[in-house]
């Protein structure tokens, strides 16, 4: 990709609207009936003394959701490109061994095949799309009704 491209790319990422179409973009590519969920944007952060992220950490996802039935799909994203980064997970009634919230605000689930995924979901993160390109993607609203999603979900567990 040429330097004019790039900023182009990252242009087209601007506006209020840019940076959740293209994440979308990114979910809907990977899942089949993509319009059922509602989307944020999730991601490990490394704890103080961890040395490296737990196993089957990617680091960053679109984290689809729906209340019915109850389930979250992670689909794994590369920011710095917003593309996919691997093959999506979908964690449902039938494959959840646990979840949880940690003290300090992270989730964690984890399926019966052992995959376990740890993210924080933040209001208003910052996304480094490329070199010199951070972008704050507005996702108040949306936490809130994850995290509401998410008491549910563990109570389910």
């Amino acid at each position: 990709m040429t330097s004019d491209e790039a900023g182009g790319r990252f242009e087209q990422l601007h506006g209020e609207r840019g940076l959740k179409n293209a994440l979308r973009r990114v979910f809907d590519t990977q899942i089949p009936n993509y319009g059922d969920y509602n989307l944020v944007f999730a991601s490990h952060e490394r704890e103080e003394g961890e040395l490296r992220p737990p196993l089957n950490a990617v680091g960053s996802y679109v984290l689809g959701y729906r209340w019915q039935p109850a389930e979250i799909m992670m689909a794994p994203v590369d920011v710095a490109s917003v593309s996919g980064a691997g093959i999506p997970v979908e964690v449902n009634m039938t494959n959840l061994a646990h979840a949880l919230q940690w003290n300090d605000g992270s989730y964690e689930v984890g399926t019966s095949t052992g995959r376990i995924f740890r993210f924080r979901v933040r209001p208003q993160p910052t996304l480094d799309v490329g070199p010199g390109n951070a972008l704050v993607l507005e996702q108040d609203e949306d936490v809130i009704d994850f995290d509401a999603f998410m008491e549910a979900f563990i109570a389910m567990a």
